[in-house]
């Protein structure tokens, strides 16, 4: 048997790979829903995302293991905008903010000295091969202008952290190396939308990979915490607590697809481990409203905006309805959420007074149909090029295989294609 702890996006990704090859299967996860990340919540009568809510699509093996699995993709709609203390709508055909055209006029709108992201064109390409963060990459190639005004607002509202804190994306590292500029590696990169989701909201991949699962012969525990990790002859054991009962579970193997510090705390149970300060994440909490607000049908800022640290109290806002259509398909009310780089409650009243400053609208409390407070708190772990390093030179007893975010790197475009290699290294 192979027991898996963790039940978030990685762990259900490998259990389902294992099931479906005939292996028999026990995850264990400590909260009560599976997902991870990946949540949902029905509010106001709609179910719909209030985690991750998309994959990033540089490549198209995510898509291809979604269609696997009989779900259908969508890219989104509208456009993005940035609050610098009024509205900024971000140019067509950037990567979190870095331009494939540096001339084009979109760009010359919001950044002054244009002839600095140009020299990217003619700059050596010695000049940034170096850099190990993104903030690295983008200052060297194209300048601070461009980073402060666009990068550095656009991935730190996606990705919770500062990208001085970021890793290059291995893909546009790459594309970069072979193409010599920043702009013809985000050239090569797009190809439509950078993100896509599942058709009727990403949370749907967590219902299909768990059914079917479960119809492969998986069993799938919630509310079973893993407390011990240990070695044995034939494998390894741990012991989880179950309806407050300590049961000790014995497998051929391991998998541990659980966060960095409950994967930590089990690892270090059965080997040495260099000491490593976890990076902190960047708290989040997240006011998901649905309204209903007429005013809304016109999307004012598209699919939303983010915001320039220190213009709102709000980090960014997701107009849902308009972002993702078949919302809009299944309810007349608009779906929004308002995220704050804060690990506080906040209330409703707070956060539809910074949606309407944002959305540039009146609508009042009479038209909150629904609203759900989500605090993450500082589970987004920022993937550090020293997190990165850390996690790559781990090499676990043979009984134990590690996946998830931390390991894998940041978003389901790279955890998903981890997981599977990891249960792919187990059926073959």
């Amino acid at each position: 048997m192979i027991v898996i702890v963790g039940g978030g996006l990685a762990g259900l990704v490998a259990a389902h790979a294992l099931a479906t090859a005939g292996k028999e299967v026990t995850l264990l996860e400590a909260r009560s829903k599976l997902g991870g990340l990946v949540a949902s919540e029905e509010i106001g009568g709609v179910r719909f995302d209030i985690g991750a809510e998309s994959y990033a699509r540089r490549a198209t093996e995510v898509t291809d293991y979604l269609h696997g699995l009989g779900l259908e993709t969508v890219l989104p709609a509208g456009r993005s905008w940035i609050w610098n203390g009024s509205p900024i709508q971000i140019p067509a055909n950037t990567s979190l903010g870095i331009p494939a055209d540096p001339s084009s006029d979109e760009i010359a709108a919001i950044i002054a000295d244009t002839e600095r992201i140009k020299e990217d064109l003619v700059l050596d390409p010695s000049i940034g091969a170096e850099a190990t963060t993104l903030a690295e990459l983008v200052e060297a190639r194209m300048g601070t202008e461009l980073l402060e005004k666009l990068v550095r607002p656009i991935a730190g509202a996606i990705y919770s952290t500062d990208p001085a804190n970021l890793s290059i994306n291995p893909k546009l590292k790459a594309d970069f190396l072979e193409t010599g500029s920043l702009a013809k590696a985000v050239a090569k990169g797009l190809s439509g939308p950078a993100i896509a989701s599942v058709d009727g909201g990403m949370f749907r991949l967590v219902d299909a990979l768990a059914e079917q699962a479960e119809e492969a012969g998986a069993e799938l525990v919630t509310g079973a915490r893993v407390n011990s990790l240990d070695l044995t002859e034939s494998g390894a054991s741990v012991t989880a607590e179950i309806d407050g009962t300590s049961i000790a579970i014995d497998a051929e193997h391991i998998i541990l697809a659980t966060d960095i510090r409950s994967s930590q705390f089990l690892l270090e149970q059965v080997m040495d481990l260099e000491p490593f300060e976890i990076p902190q994440g960047k708290p989040t909490t997240h006011v998901s409203l649905v309204l209903d607000a007429p005013e809304l049908d016109e999307a004012p800022r598209g699919s939303g905006l983010l915001c320039v640290q220190g213009t709102s109290r709000a980090k960014a806002l997701t107009h849902l309805s308009s972002k993702w259509p078949w919302l809009r398909g299944v309810t007349d009310f608009h779906a929004i959420r308002v995220s704050y780089a804060l690990n506080e409650d906040l209330s409703t009243e707070q956060a539809l007074q910074d949606a309407n400053q944002l959305l540039g609208t009146q609508i009042d409390r009479e038209a909150i149909v629904g609203a759900r407070v989500v605090r993450w708190g500082d589970a987004l772990t920022p993937s550090t090029p020293a997190l990165r390093s850390w996690a790559e030179a781990i090499t676990p007893p043979k009984q134990i295989t590690v996946t998830g975010a931390w390991r894998a790197g940041t978003g389901i475009a790279a955890v998903i294609p981890h997981a599977l290699a990891s249960a792919q290294s187990l059926i073959d």
